[in-house]
Formats: C-alpha cells, sequence, structure tokens
C-alpha cells in the first residue's frame, strides 16, 4: 500500500515539477496547522545544523534539490536520487 492507503499499482505517476509542489504544499500545510495548534505539536528536540547526525552539506544538498528549478544533467541527477529515496520510503509504509 502507497502512503495514501492505494495499492502502489493504482497511485499517480507525478512529474517531478507536480511531486516537488506537492511536498512543498504538505510542508506548508504542516507548519501552518502547528502554528495555529501549537498545543497538539509534539516539540521535537532539535539540534544546530553542525551538531545534528548529517553534515551540513546533506542539509545543503537535500533542499538545493528540492527547491532547484534547474534542468541540466546536475539538477536531473539530484531530483532522480530524490525520488529513488522517496519511492524507497514510501515502500517501507
Amino acid at each position: 500500500m502507497g502512503n495514501n492507503g492505494l495499492p502502489m499499482s493504482a497511485m499517480r505517476v507525478e512529474s517531478w515539477e507536480q511531486r516537488r509542489q506537492r511536498m512543498l504544499d504538505e510542508t506548508s500545510r504542516f507548519i501552518e496547522w502547528g502554528l495555529r495548534h501549537p498545543e497538539l505539536v509534539t516539540w521535537i528536540p532539535a539540534k544546530p545544523v553542525t551538531e545534528g547526525g548529517f553534515p551540513p552539506r546533506v542539509a545543503e544538498w537535500f533542499w538545493g534539490a528540492v527547491l532547484s528549478e534547474r534542468t541540466d544533467g546536475l539538477g536531473r541527477r539530484w531530483r532522480g536520487r530524490l525520488l529513488r529515496v522517496s519511492d524507497m520510503l514510501a515502500r517501507l509504509r
């Protein structure tokens, strides 16, 4: 089953632009909900990026790939990597 309750074979195929926009929209809705309902938010202890479990370059790469509008070979490779990780995580749910 996919994360929307449908079998993986029934899920729609998204373009990079559609998936990118969906990720940004979901993040935006979650942040807005959390700001409206702070009493319902589970607070997760945070660390500065330089003290977290990943090097700062990982965060830079991730957000660079998600927010980038690059259409050259590097942009395609970044998107491909993100899509593979996203698909793998969806299969684990």
